[in-house]
């Protein structure tokens, strides 16, 4: 849920991130809603769920934390692992440090395919 509201408080308009997982939680960290805020980042209501062969299909680009390789079929040539470290028995502060570390790989990816679809239209 960090990765996706961070995407989406970054992202051009049209652009949407969905957040899933091959094995989420039954909640949202509780934590997620307080580093969001100290970005002035308001986080939305939302529950993890499984990640589907449909939500691939329709995804652009599957961003995944080390389980590439248990990602439903259609991820291949779209996929991108950035292997981070998961919240279980961090400090706030590190979850901080994880939180800036994601925030920097979302300006990155962002500007990436920014820059592929200018590349495009020309």
């Amino acid at each position: 849920m960090l990765s996706e509201e961070l995407f989406n408080s970054k992202a051009p308009p049209g652009w949407c991130a969905e957040s899933a997982g091959v094995s989420p939680a039954a909640s949202v960290n509780p934590n997620v809603r307080q580093l969001l805020s100290e970005l002035d980042i308001k986080m939305t209501e939302r529950t993890p769920r499984v990640v589907t062969p449909a939500l691939v299909a329709k995804a652009s680009r599957v961003v995944t934390f080390g389980c590439l390789d248990r990602c439903p079929i259609g991820a291949e040539g779209k996929g991108e692992d950035w292997p981070l470290p998961g919240a279980t028995g961090k400090t706030f502060e590190e979850l901080r440090g994880i939180r800036d570390e994601l925030s920097r790989r979302v300006d990155d990816l962002i500007r990436r395919y920014c820059r592929r679809d200018e590349m495009a239209t020309r």
